[in-house]
């Protein structure tokens, strides 16, 4: 196997351009700009077959080496063990809305939170830093602003300055109906970098100098696949030392396509594992993406051209800590604050990325009769001090109606309360501070 993904690719890009001198006479005949793009388009091409080659290689390797011995792991061969994902994960990537069960648990308390409201239409986001070129957009019907990724190169977002062992990572992305296959796709790095001043390396058609330093994952996104199928697909690949040490692609994603133009994009890290999310529907699940000891301090996107309007956004970044053990809190500790329940704005509609929390709550009432507890909600001080009061107790009521109507807990052993702004637990003149202060508490009455 090893030989294979070492020569395979040479063979087939001897089989993709078998006439040489025609390409050549071809090429001849363009000016530098056309004679460019057909050079791209060419190493596209190649770049793309020589991908699926590899995985049906990788594929079928595998699956003899498991069959022959039930008890290898899959992807042993691969290095330091780094596991391909089930590619039937993807199967539950369907529709266009939220999964409602999905197993995805947004972190609980917020690192960095990234929506642009600071930034003015038109101009680069202050918090970001990038090679190339990007502005703050609105787009048609949605709300809020938008960073629109409109050049090739590399975009870092600034205050992201550590990515604990467990996190989780969620943002939307959305690109216009008109995406074409021969767009190139989106890669979301999560990385370890030395010197931040070398984002660079992470630019996917980028000069080799300075990919001895890449340590990390890279994740790709395109939401449309060969002959017009109106199906997007995903790639990984984890890079060791400037090696990459295993990738592999997963089609027919139905969740992010032209179509469904619109995804909510969820990543979430438990030391070595890492797993991804459409919106709440899982697409990979790799029990070794990262290092036992990796620390990683970087996260970036990086895309490469496109034609005119053909663009990625993205928008409403959340990056939170996670593996708080909820149960723990509330039995022995008596209180659990989370920032996980989340609502839309200004509104007491739970979002529905918020069903697995609420969940795990349910199950700690149901297995302990004699447990009741007080939710308490809490805003920032985004609007008037009375809007805000009344809406942090619709949160918390709402809260409890989900508990009450989904799961069947008695409304008896549920108290609610809301303190609007006056309890915030973080500096309110930041969007991450702000997050933090939307939160519901739990108390053991």
């Amino acid at each position: 196997m090893k030989q294979y993904i070492k020569t395979g690719p040479l063979c087939l890009l001897a089989l993709l351009l078998p006439g040489q001198p025609a390409r050549a006479q071809f090429l001849k005949g363009l000016d530098n700009k056309a004679r460019k793009a057909a050079e791209r388009t060419v190493e596209r091409r190649v770049e793309r077959e020589v991908s699926e080659k590899t995985d049906e290689a990788l594929d079928k390797a595998l699956q003899g080496q498991k069959n022959a011995n039930s008890e290898t792991p899959a992807g042993q061969d691969l290095p330091q063990n780094r596991q391909v994902a089930d590619k039937n994960s993807s199967d539950s990537a369907t529709g266009n809305g939220p999964n409602q069960n999905t197993d995805f648990e947004p972190g609980s308390r917020v690192l960095v939170a990234e929506n642009f409201e600071q930034d003015a239409i038109g101009d680069f986001p202050a918090h970001w830093n990038t090679d190339a070129a990007a502005k703050v957009v609105t787009l048609p019907g949605t709300e809020g602003k938008w960073l629109e990724l409109s050049t090739p190169g590399t975009f870092l977002l600034e205050t992201v300055k550590q990515l604990p062992e467990h996190f989780t990572l969620e943002f939307d992305l959305f690109v216009p109906s008109t995406f074409s296959y021969y767009d190139y796709p989106l890669w979301i790095g999560l990385a370890r970098m030395q010197n931040k001043k070398d984002f660079f390396i992470w630019g996917r058609y980028k000069e080799k100098r300075g990919k001895d330093k890449r340590n990390g994952v890279l994740l790709m996104l395109h939401p449309q696949e060969e002959d017009g199928k109106k199906l997007g697909y995903s790639e990984y690949e984890v890079w060791e030392n400037g090696e990459k040490a295993a990738s592999n692609k997963i089609k027919s994603l139905t969740a992010f396509n032209v179509n469904h133009n619109r995804v909510r994009v969820q990543i979430w890290r438990q030391k070595q594992r890492l797993r991804v999310y459409l919106n709440g529907a899982k697409i990979w699940d790799l029990p070794r993406a990262f290092g036992a000891d990796e620390n990683l301090n970087t996260l970036l996107f990086s895309r490469y051209e496109a034609k005119e309007g053909h663009w990625f956004h993205i928008s409403n970044i959340r990056l939170a800590s996670s593996g708080e053990d909820v149960r723990s809190k509330i039995l022995k500790e008596g209180r659990y604050s989370t920032n996980a329940i989340q609502f839309n704005t200004g509104s007491a509609a739970i979002k529905p990325e918020s069903e697995p929390v609420i969940k795990e709550i349910a199950d700690i009432l149901e297995e302990n009769p004699a447990l009741n507890l007080k939710i308490t909600g809490h805003t920032d001080t985004d609007g008037k001090k009375d809007s805000n009061l009344l809406l942090s107790r619709q949160r918390a009521a709402a809260v409890k109606n989900e508990l009450v109507q989904k799961y069947g807990i008695a409304a008896r052993r549920l108290d609610t309360d809301g303190k609007g702004d006056t309890e915030p637990v973080a500096d309110n003149t930041t969007a991450e501070g702000k997050a933090e202060n939307r939160r519901v508490e739990l108390v053991k009455m």
